[in-house]
Order: structure tokens, then sequence, then C-alpha cells
């Protein structure tokens, strides 16, 4: 259990997760393209965690 997965999300707060059960080949596409977006670091120069991330990326 999470605060963010009962709820209590902010622009400030990581909670990364995904399940889905589809065969939308569309859908998965989108959905990795998402996850991939998190995993790169495409997020981290917004991110306001840093201080508590123990592997940051620099982008």
């Amino acid at each position: 259990m999470t605060g963010a997965g009962i709820g209590m999300k902010a622009d400030t707060t990581r909670n990364f997760e995904a399940g889905i059960i589809t065969d939308d080949p569309e859908l998965v596409e989108a959905a990795m393209n998402q996850f991939d977006e998190v995993w790169i670091g495409n997020m981290c120069k917004k991110c306001k965690r840093k201080e508590y991330c123990a592997d940051p990326i620099s982008k």
C-alpha cells in the first residue's frame, strides 16, 4: 500500500505501477513507451525528490 495508491498524490511524489490485460498492440505500445520514459530518466529533470533517489539519472 502506498500513499499514491490510496489517493494521496502530488507532483513531487513518485509511485510507478502498471497493470494491463489486453491484446491491443497500440495500447501495449503506449504503456511500454510511458514506462520507458520513466525508467530512462525523462521524468528526472522535473522530479523534486532527487535527494531521496538512490540512483539519480542526470538528464
